[in-house]
């Protein structure tokens, strides 16, 4: 029996954690990803050139944007008409973004102008040690992308004492999102004297010493740096945590945690020689934010891939019919303290495995044939399976899996794992989770077989 002492269980919530440690935005969340893939031995392919021959037994992967990123293996008896089993899920999370112009100030003190991405839960962003990570775009003879992360805390969001507080604000906290959550990083009067060291670096749009501290991190100098995409993220590394280690508290579980168990599973899946199917892992950036944009899921990222993979237009219909996608994005765990905010009957624990989710309005992807296609395919390796539905009188988010199956017409089932403090700082989920959502999608990968219409 697997338990959350279990050496495999124990050796991947680490391998895990480390993962998590590296992918602080979705830029190093695909080069974390890239890495995986080169070890198993996964061939890099440029959207910008010809491709060669799509060979059975072959393992490929290119990316988007450099924030998304597509991996597929070949089987060895692979035939269009046969379809594709695809993992789709999303390397972004809610956090802040710095705005074109990061110069701010009030009251002595140099803040940084930042954005509000995705829907998070703002007020745990208070309090804690940040800095920021994510892509430099530099000039040098030509334009180059260079992606870094500054290793020390810089800023902070400093939350108002409770003495100037007033009773009714501490009672109903709601910070204003465009002049509470601006991180502050340093006094004017440090920042006078840091500019002053001699080199003559002005720029009335930003920080100086932010601009500084990223070209070192760069390797350039502050006047090359043209423009970014940077995150404000927690210096806070994730941690196996609980006093029986069995919780793993981190950033960005929603959805990482789906992005290294479906990458590992493609990795670890076993020999290509028998299957008659294509198997793809597909990592979207920018759900958190609807999807819309060349590299998120109502992008052409994989009806492009699957072109690639048809000898002929006229066999696309037929591929569709045959292949099946998961959706796997983080579920909703009963929460200890707040139990009565889910539907009596459908209360997802921590280590009880993954999670179908359904809804009657579609804001989830399953229906009862594809919930069985996950349930059989999870009774193959012994994987327990929960189901999760919202109450009534609640809303419901939704996940990449309706987009995905209403542009391809693939049938879909959405799960997750589960977890608690979704779309917090620092979220906690099961470390044996970890390795029951890695065992289903290995098995999806190996076991699936087409179901009758």
């Amino acid at each position: 029996m697997t338990t959350i002492t279990s050496d495999p269980v124990v050796r991947m919530a680490k391998e895990f954690v480390n993962f998590m440690n590296a992918a602080v935005t979705p830029f190093h969340a695909v080069q974390s990803v890239v890495a995986m893939l080169t070890e198993a031995g996964f061939t890099k392919l440029d959207e910008g050139k010809a491709w060669p021959e799509i060979a059975p037994g072959g393992k490929y992967y290119l990316t988007r944007n450099g924030s998304s990123i597509v991996a597929f293996s070949v089987g060895g008896r692979f035939h269009p008409s046969n379809g594709v089993k695809i993992v789709g899920a999303h390397t972004d999370s809610p956090n802040f973004l710095l705005k074109p112009r990061t110069k701010a100030a009030a009251a002595g003190y140099e803040k940084v102008a930042v954005q509000c991405y995705g829907g998070g839960l703002w007020h745990s962003w208070f309090d804690r040690d940040l800095t920021v990570a994510g892509r430099v775009i530099v000039s040098r003879e030509q334009l180059e992308q260079k992606i870094v992360k500054i290793d020390k805390p810089i800023m902070r969001i400093p939350n108002l004492a409770i003495h100037l507080t007033a009773a009714k604000d501490r009672d109903a906290f709601a910070p204003n999102k465009e002049s509470h959550l601006v991180p502050v990083i340093s006094t004017q009067m440090a920042a006078a004297i840091a500019e002053c060291d001699g080199k003559n670096v002005t720029d009335p749009k930003h920080c100086i010493s932010l601009m500084k501290a990223l070209a070192s991190a760069a390797g350039c100098e502050p006047e090359d740096i043209v423009d970014f995409d940077l995150s404000v993220i927690d210096t806070q590394p994730a941690a196996i945590g609980g006093i029986h280690d069995e919780f793993i508290f981190s950033p960005r579980l929603d959805n990482l945690i789906s992005c290294y168990c479906a990458v590992k599973a493609i990795a670890d899946a076993g020999s290509l020689e028998n299957d008659s199917m294509v198997r793809m892992v597909c990592l979207f950036d920018h759900e958190e934010c609807g999807s819309s944009s060349p590299q998120g899921a109502a992008g052409s990222l994989v009806p492009d891939v699957i072109e690639h993979l048809l000898s002929s237009k006229a066999l696309r219909a037929t591929l569709v019919a045959n292949s099946f996608l998961l959706s796997v994005d983080g579920a909703h765990g009963c929460h200890p303290n707040y139990t009565d905010k889910h539907e009596s009957a459908h209360r997802p624990a921590l280590h009880a495995g993954p999670v179908i989710k359904y809804n009657a309005n579609v804001r989830y992807a399953t229906n009862g044939l594809t919930a069985a296609v996950v349930k059989d395919l999870a009774k193959k390796v012994d994987v327990p399976i929960q189901e999760f539905v919202v109450r009534n009188d609640s809303p419901c988010g939704s996940t990449i899996g309706p987009i995905l199956s209403t542009l391809s017409g693939i049938k879909t089932a959405d799960i997750g794992n589960p977890m608690i403090s979704m779309h917090s700082i620092r979220e906690m989920c099961g470390t044996l989770d970890v390795y029951y959502l890695t065992k289903l999608i290995e098995s999806f990968f190996v076991n699936y077989q087409n179901p009758p219409e």
